[in-house]
């Protein structure tokens, strides 16, 4: 078993949790609630929870290589004060088309940024992933997704994992010391019993664990594509994960409870709620992104 049980839940009932993010700088787990436009901050230390309006639907957060936060929202990427939260900006000529926003990011173990972008009417194919960082211009290095997703990156940096989630389907890439992407292939295809790939990470042991939306859990992959365990939680929509702590050893995950009816939030009452999990297996720390 590679998660021993539930530590805490938080019980912030976000509309769509995701994003989570550990900041080794700042010692808080970061996360969003991309619908209700809020970001939390956790203090590790102090055990305080901080939940801040935001302008705009913010979808991720993560920390840069000279130690500022970096934030994706819509349709644009802000530095955001560490203390106030007050954004300025850094990145805003995505050219999407309209019916788009931001979804998911992770950096590379060299830095590079890649970020996701999707149809928040999840149902064209007019997402993509893109690349930003080490000194090179923003660069879309695959399309065609409906809703593109938790990208990850396995422990050597040698692989790329992104998902489309309307397909159920996880790619793998091959990735090099630049950010480039080549042999895109199919990784793993969920069935309909298994939900829809969501948010992604890699442990120490590099094995993929993936969140399920309508899941109602996590699934572990091993390096060839299978499955080596699942882990239920008391909620469906299961969106995405992180290994955060002084050692890693520690999960927190994310969830959300958009769209379900009154009596399966009566059944699931934690719907939304971020779980932390005591874990037996280290994760990897994340590389602050090289803007």
């Amino acid at each position: 078993m590679a998660v021993n049980a539930i530590k805490m839940i938080i019980p912030c009932q976000c509309l769509l949790g995701e994003g989570p993010y550990f900041s080794r700088t700042f010692n808080c787990l970061f996360w969003v609630d991309i619908l209700s436009k809020v970001l939390y901050r956790f203090d590790c230390t102090q055990q305080t929870l901080q939940a801040v309006q935001m302008p705009e639907s913010i979808c991720w957060l993560m920390e840069s290589h000279d130690q500022q936060l970096i934030a994706g929202f819509e349709n644009a990427i802000y530095y955001l004060d560490s203390n106030t939260l007050q954004r300025t900006s850094l990145y805003c000529q995505l050219n999407e088309p309209q019916g788009n926003r931001l979804n998911d990011a992770k950096t590379d173990r060299h830095g590079n940024l890649f970020f996701g972008t999707m149809d928040k009417l999840e149902q064209q194919n007019v997402g993509s992933l893109y690349r930003l960082g080490n000194g090179k211009s923003l660069q879309k290095v695959d399309s065609n997704y409906v809703i593109s997703n938790g990208p990850a990156i396995s422990k050597d940096g040698r692989t790329l994992y992104s998902t489309e989630s309307s397909t159920q389907t996880i790619y793998q890439f091959d990735l090099n010391a630049q950010g480039e992407l080549s042999n895109k292939r199919v990784f793993v295809k969920f069935d309909q019993t298994m939900g829809f790939p969501d948010g992604m990470t890699v442990d120490n042991d590099n094995h993929l664990w993936v969140a399920s939306w309508n899941g109602h859990g996590l699934y572990r992959f091993c390096e060839n594509g299978t499955l080596v365990h699942f882990y239920r939680l008391p909620a469906p929509r299961i969106t995405s994960l992180t290994f955060f702590g002084d050692d890693l050893t520690t999960i927190a995950v994310t969830s959300a409870r958009i769209g379900l009816e009154p009596e399966v939030l009566t059944q699931y009452p934690y719907s939304g709620a971020v779980f932390i999990l005591q874990a037996n297996i280290q994760g990897i720390a994340e590389t602050p992104a090289q803007l």
